[in-house]
């Protein structure tokens, strides 16, 4: 009779090793590739999400990818979704993010001074986590309780109006630059930790100014963690829903801060166009794939830079 130890070799060798990532396997088909299929299954039908076509609904083919690339209300949204996108996400948390990176990084000045600027950073630090922790409800009601009329925001700049009414896209980019910059100073931080000291020191003793050590020492050796921040906050800012919905409503404000999730959104529940509205999700997709892999090319040409 196999011993213990010989039990667990064999449990955790070759084919039971493989029995051991099972579920996972099976939780993912579930709850991944499943309703990814079923999606693109759906997007070739006319189901609704009520009436008729709820009971009985028929393949269509491609007519709704035909469809939806003659809406000109498609292309109003893949122009504020990449807006949207360029400005709050790789614009505003990223450029942001690793500013604030390199702040907590710097070294501190000696006596008061130094005392001052470690109070400054651990504030900063505190504000940019809040705004990261905050549930996105609370996120969402906050900002459109402090852009309307009367609100702070609408008192500290002089405008007696809604602010998130007369500056929609404005207010949900700098609202989603609040909300996700943590994630990329996070990010940042650790891969500024990595960079080994004694590189630092030999490029201060061959003369290297500021901007030549970020430019040729930090930059390239954070590539790594550029892309991954590049792709994440891609991929979570196009799929944002909640905070834009609740400060500008699923129209966005008559289309002028639209998003893709809320034109899929507005698709499915305000007008019951399922397929179509899978036919959208599905576009969105391809698109976030695509700008994935510009950013793999172009992160070649940063190490290169």
């Amino acid at each position: 009779m196999p011993s213990i130890e010989r039990l667990k070799d064999m449990l955790l060798e070759g084919a039971g090793a493989r029995l051991l990532i099972l579920p996972a396997l099976a939780l993912i088909g579930v709850f991944v590739v499943f309703p990814v299929i079923w999606n693109v299954y759906i997007s070739m039908t006319n189901y609704a999400l009520t009436g008729p076509r709820a009971r009985a609904y028929e393949f269509i083919g491609l007519e709704n990818y035909v469809r939806i690339l003659r809406d000109p209300s498609f292309y109003n949204t893949l122009r504020v979704s990449f807006m949207f996108t360029l400005f709050s996400a790789i614009i505003g948390q990223a450029f942001l993010g690793l500013g604030l990176a390199l702040m907590l990084r710097a070294k501190e000045p000696e006596g008061v001074l130094g005392k001052i600027t470690r109070a400054l950073k651990i504030t900063a630090s505190i504000l940019v986590f809040i705004a990261w922790i905050i549930p996105e409800v609370v996120a969402g009601y906050a900002w459109s309780a402090i852009t309307s009329k009367g609100g702070l925001i609408s008192m500290l700049l002089g405008i007696n109006d809604d602010i998130y009414v007369r500056y929609p896209f404005e207010t949900i980019v700098v609202a989603n630059i609040w909300r996700g910059t943590a994630f990329s100073m996070i990010l940042f931080t650790a891969a500024l930790e990595g960079i080994p000291q004694y590189i630092y020191e030999a490029a201060e003793i061959d003369g290297a100014g500021p901007w030549y050590r970020f430019r040729h020492i930090i930059l390239p050796l954070i590539s790594q963690a550029i892309l991954v921040d590049f792709i994440l906050i891609t991929i979570w800012t196009y799929g944002v829903f909640t905070m834009p919905f609740m400060i500008v409503g699923p129209s966005g404000q008559g289309g002028v801060a639209q998003i893709w999730t809320l034109y899929v959104y507005y698709d499915a529940i305000n007008v019951y166009e399922v397929s179509y509205a899978a036919t959208a999700a599905n576009i969105m997709f391809l698109i976030v794939l695509a700008m994935i892999i510009v950013y793999l090319r172009a992160i070649g040409y940063l190490k290169k830079w």
